[in-house]
């Protein structure tokens, strides 16, 4: 029987009023744990009283027999999960018929069990509330009074003793049953209560989670305590697995007690971030500090992006600077040009004369490409953009580039995918020119014997066209990372520092962007980022690939 209504405590089918399905698991254990021990007590006393006691107390077991039955009933709907309010009603009616055969078993108004009238009461305020306690008294009264009267014995209990019980019980009732009122009203209160607080903790931790910065925070010793999604992926590690753990181990850039700035932070995937954040005391009741919060946000992209901004402004300066000068230069130089040929023409001129006129002249054409680079970089023709396959045009800029004294033991490797871009294609095809003569330049320092190779790739990302030049050279200086665009810097012997500047210029004009990664003694990768041709329709595309034989 016990292991039944165990079973149907682990396994319950519960359709109905939770709450309610416990109350009768509980007090279906209740009733078979004191119908147990009536049993016993009865099984000592018929045993002591032998034979003739056990005839007299025959009725007892029947009863006891009864009840064990009504709970295996009760373990079966409860199991099934079904009736739980006519199980319920059904119990309250059940524990007063066991009380009323009990007390009438065991001296009726004297019986010491009088009391499981009253149990029965409070089991049915229990179930049902005030309609369970109105039920239980309701009957619990009639049957008291039908028990203890002549059918049931040669005598009627004295009326004051009836009176005390009857009143008893119907105070039991009462009390039972406001209680139990309170209790139900307590119960969907707080239930109320908790619903409101489950929303709200639920509203709180979409919006924390929901955020694109990430908040961490800290106890008063500096252990973490919460971090949310965003600040997870930034730091590269979980809330569980820094959870408790000290914020000097694993965020020692947030060190400081409160404040703004920005710092340099290296991941657990040892991705190197620009973070900006802001750090504040969390204040609890009475101003008692528990805590410190940190918000923090990626600025590695922002600060990236304000750097070309500012590149490209200060060379549109220069350039401005720079066009200027060029004209101003290339005046005077073609004047001293024009005098030297005709100074060296001169019959009166002498060989020493005539081999100091070559060098002069020799030097004034250099400097004349000078000022032409120069102006090339300061003032680029606009862009002619059209709808160009680039996978084409740098194939074809390759074969050229073969039969170039710059390509001479240096092995090209191409992967071209057809890519559709809008851009300048004469000018795109210098940039990539200018890109591949460095990476051949930079191979054959590092291998003057031969032997190092450039990859040129070209691919469509998303709403750009990717192009990179990748070569296994010496690499480049962090040192020298930043000042590559500039004009006029060059680690060139006869370098004129303007290549990858005017490269730089052509690609802002394009809308698109040119980067460099490098590692010293692993080789350089330059990337540029153009429009791909999305506003293109799909036959135009199709239609410049099959011209350009993709």
């Amino acid at each position: 029987m016990a292991a039944a209504v165990a079973t149907a405590v682990r396994a319950p089918g519960q359709a109905g009023d939770p709450g309610l399905y416990r109350k009768l698991v509980w007090l279906t254990l209740f009733r078979i744990l004191l119908v147990s021990v009536l049993l016993g007590g009865a099984a000592v006393v018929g045993w002591k009283g032998g034979e003739e006691g056990i005839n007299e107390l025959a009725p007892l077991y029947g009863v006891v027999v009864v009840a064990y039955a009504a709970a295996l009933a009760s373990s079966v709907l409860l199991w099934q999960g079904r009736a739980l309010q006519a199980t319920a009603w059904g119990h309250v009616v059940l524990e007063v018929l066991v009380a009323a055969g009990i007390v009438a078993l065991t001296g009726r108004a004297e019986s010491v069990f009088v009391f499981l009238f009253s149990l029965a009461i409070v089991n049915g305020a229990i179930l049902l509330f005030r309609r369970g306690a109105v039920l239980a008294v309701s009957l619990a009264v009639p049957a008291h009074l039908l028990v203890t009267s002549r059918l049931f014995g040669p005598t009627a209990p004295h009326p004051l003793t009836l009176f005390t019980q009857c009143g008893a019980f119907l105070a039991t009732a009462a009390l039972a049953g406001w209680l139990a009122e309170q209790l139900r009203r307590t119960g969907e209160t707080l239930a109320a209560r908790e619903s409101d607080l489950a929303l709200v903790t639920a509203l709180h931790e979409t919006i924390v989670q929901s955020m694109t910065s990430g908040l961490l925070t800290l106890d008063p010793e500096g252990r973490v305590t919460f971090l949310n999604r965003a600040g997870e992926q930034m730091c590269g590690i979980s809330l569980a697995a820094a959870r408790f753990r000290r914020s000097t181990e694993l965020f020692p850039a947030f060190e400081a007690e409160t404040g703004r700035g920005e710092v340099d932070f290296v991941n657990r995937q040892g991705a190197a971030l620009r973070l900006g954040y802001s750090s504040f005391p969390l204040v609890g009741e009475e101003g008692v500090r528990v805590g410190t919060a940190v918000i923090f946000q990626d600025l590695t992209r922002l600060r990236a992006m304000e750097e070309v901004v500012q590149r490209s402004a200060r060379l549109a300066d220069l350039g401005r600077v720079a066009a200027g000068l060029a004209h101003e230069l290339r005046n005077p130089l073609a004047a001293m040009s024009g005098s030297l040929e005709l100074l060296r023409l001169h019959a009166a001129a002498g060989d020493e004369d005539r081999r100091l006129m070559d060098i002069v002249l020799r030097e004034s054409s250099r400097l004349e490409e000078l000022v032409s680079d120069f102006l090339r970089f300061a003032r680029p023709p606009p862009p002619r953009r059209a709808l160009t396959d680039l996978a084409a045009v740098l194939d074809e800029m390759l074969r050229v580039f073969a039969h170039d004294p710059a390509a001479r033991g240096v092995k090209v490797i191409k992967e071209l995918e057809p890519a559709p871009a809008v851009c300048d294609a004469d000018q795109i095809r210098q940039v990539v020119w200018n890109l591949v003569v460095n990476a051949a330049h930079a191979v054959k320092t590092a291998q003057p014997g031969g032997g190092g190779s450039i990859l040129v790739a070209c691919r469509p990302d998303g709403d750009r066209v990717r192009v990179e030049v990748s070569d296994d050279g010496p690499g480049i200086s962090p040192g020298d990372l930043e000042k590559i665009f500039i004009p006029f810097f060059t680690t060139k012997e006869r370098g004129s520092g303007l290549g990858l500047a005017t490269v730089h210029r052509v690609v802002d004009a394009h809308e698109g962007t040119v980067t460099v990664a490098s590692t010293p003694g692993h080789g350089a990768r330059f990337t540029v980022l153009l429009p791909a041709a999305l506003d293109f329709a799909a036959g135009e595309v199709a239609a410049t690939l099959g011209a350009s034989g993709r």
